[in-house]
Formats: structure tokens, C-alpha cells, sequence
């Protein structure tokens, strides 16, 4: 069990996609952790573009660091401002 399946249990939230599109949890402005992700377009400390399955996001913001990436986690710091879809 993956760690945003864990808190929809928590929540007792049912009936999601086995395979959704993305899922993203922001902690506050301060970092962000996002599942399903294939791989890293580009970055920047303003912005970062993520590929998906299905298109991607561009996670804008200041000062913006990839914390972590393995096996379609991706964990960013910094002072999120805007997650956009592309």
C-alpha cells in the first residue's frame, strides 16, 4: 500500500481508480509528494515539468529542489505556488 492509498483509508474514501492519472499531496507551500510519475522533463528552481502517463504537470514555485525520484515517487521542496496541468 502506497502512502496517499494509506490516507485514503485513514479517511475512508473508496471507490478510486486503481491506476489514476497522478495523485499529489501538498504540505502546505513547503514541498509537495506526487505518485505515478515517469520521469523528470526539465527543471529549474521556478519550475518543474513532469511527465505522466497521460500528459503531465508543471510544479511552479521559488526555489524549487527534487528531493526525491525513485519508482514513480517524486518528492519536491521548496515554496510550491502552482501544480498545472499539461
Amino acid at each position: 500500500m502506497g502512502f496517499i492509498d494509506s490516507i485514503y483509508e485513514n479517511f475512508g474514501v473508496e471507490n478510486i481508480p486503481s491506476e489514476p492519472v497522478f495523485r499529489a499531496v501538498l504540505f502546505g507551500d513547503l514541498a509537495g509528494y506526487f505518485e505515478n510519475v515517469l520521469a523528470i522533463k526539465s527543471f529549474s528552481e521556478s519550475v518543474i515539468e513532469v511527465r505522466l502517463k497521460k500528459g503531465g504537470i508543471n510544479i511552479k514555485g521559488e526555489n524549487l529542489y527534487v528531493k526525491k525520484f525513485c519508482a514513480g515517487d517524486l518528492v519536491i521542496c521548496g515554496k510550491i505556488t502552482a501544480v498545472e496541468r499539461t
